[in-house]
């Protein structure tokens, strides 16, 4: 053991799809984070968001780069969750272009709403607060509108492998088959 191993501390690159794919699974984990993990997904969510691929003209003229410019750093991500602010958090990951509708039901369900540029319609999602759902939505919206033609077809592929727990055919009844 005289050598030493050097391991490379820098960060995979990821394709469009993957980083689909991830937002589409961290979305999912927003809905159903208990409140002690809420800090936890605020922290993934900022590192996948950080990590976003070169995606330039991507959804018609849509610039991930320049969109996602305005992330602050780590550390004042980390100063916010210290300090039990999970909803700044949560505004100061959305996009300045992005427009936002937050409710809260009677029975105390978030509902956030978020739509970006590119968009033809906003994207909704529910947490246990506001900052979970608030970033479920901002996830999904970014997943939505990255999706281009060619990037559609491989997701598909990714997905249909079962990484998609909301597709339609997923839920379909076979066909000949009775239900009781």
């Amino acid at each position: 053991m005289t050598q030493r191993t050097h391991t490379s501390t820098k960060a995979l690159t990821m394709t469009i799809g993957e980083w689909r794919l991830r937002l589409a699974e961290l979305c999912r984990d927003c809905v159903l984070t208990d409140s002690d993990d809420e800090g936890d997904c605020l922290r993934l969510a900022h590192a996948l968001m950080m990590q976003a691929p070169d995606s330039p003209g991507a959804a018609g003229g849509f610039d991930l780069a320049v969109v996602l410019s305005h992330l602050p750093p780590m550390a004042r991500i980390e100063c916010l969750i210290e300090q039990g602010a999970l909803d700044s958090v949560a505004l100061a990951l959305l996009p300045e272009e992005a427009s936002y509708l937050m409710s809260r039901s009677i029975e105390g369900a978030w509902l956030a709403s978020v739509f970006l540029p590119g968009m033809e319609e906003e994207v909704t999602s529910e947490g246990g607060s506001l900052a979970m759902a608030l970033t479920s939505a901002l996830l999904a919206a970014l997943a939505h509108v990255t999706q281009t033609h060619g990037a559609a077809a491989r997701d598909r592929d990714v997905w249909s492998q079962g990484g998609d727990a909301y597709a339609d055919n997923l839920w379909q009844r076979p066909a000949g088959t009775l239900l009781n």
